[in-house]
């Protein structure tokens, strides 16, 4: 697959994924009653957009700074992809923390 594909594509989503994101997160948040589990769908539309924002973040600096050159190396796609991808994991997994210290206060 040709690196200008995969760009196109991976930016085209996250940009429509940010935008899909932000309606939803007003219509949730401007309903009044929200669920008190721990997780609420208020939440999920945040970590959307934020995920979706890093993704755009990264692929403009790659873009614009274009740090590999023009012609990545196969080794280089798995490098911005781990970046790209970091971002959400390292969310989920500090969700996943709060939720357990909350669990033990709560104990």
């Amino acid at each position: 697959m040709d690196w200008e594909i995969v760009n196109g594509v991976t930016g085209l989503v996250s940009a429509l994924v940010a935008i899909l994101g932000i309606f939803q997160y007003r219509k949730i948040s401007s309903e009044v009653s929200q669920p008190k589990s721990g997780f609420r769908s208020q939440k999920f539309y945040a970590f959307w957009i934020a995920s979706a924002g890093w993704a755009l973040c990264c692929l403009s600096y790659l873009w614009l700074i274009q740090p590999y050159g023009m012609y990545p190396s196969d080794r280089e796609y798995k490098q911005f992809f781990g970046i790209v991808l970091g971002f959400p994991a390292l969310v989920i997994f500090l969700y996943g923390v709060n939720l357990l210290q909350g669990e033990q206060k709560n104990a």
